[in-house]
């Protein structure tokens, strides 16, 4: 089963799809991040650094 988490903002829920998503843009080459997409909204797909994701929302157990 997917895992939801809570923006700790604005209260928006959203499912992780992959939290080992690699960033191969020359910048931030082999960076981690983490592949997610809102509630309710599924051609919304997001991309975030996995550190940064960790810190902004929490599991929905």
């Amino acid at each position: 089963m997917a895992k939801k988490f809570k923006h700790l903002k604005t209260g928006n829920t959203y499912e992780m799809i992959r939290d080992d998503v690699k960033n191969c843009t020359n910048a931030n080459d082999g960076q981690t991040m983490v592949l997610y997409k809102r509630d309710g909204f599924p051609d919304l797909i997001f991309v975030r650094e996995k550190e940064e994701f960790y810190q902004k929302f929490e599991e929905i157990k």
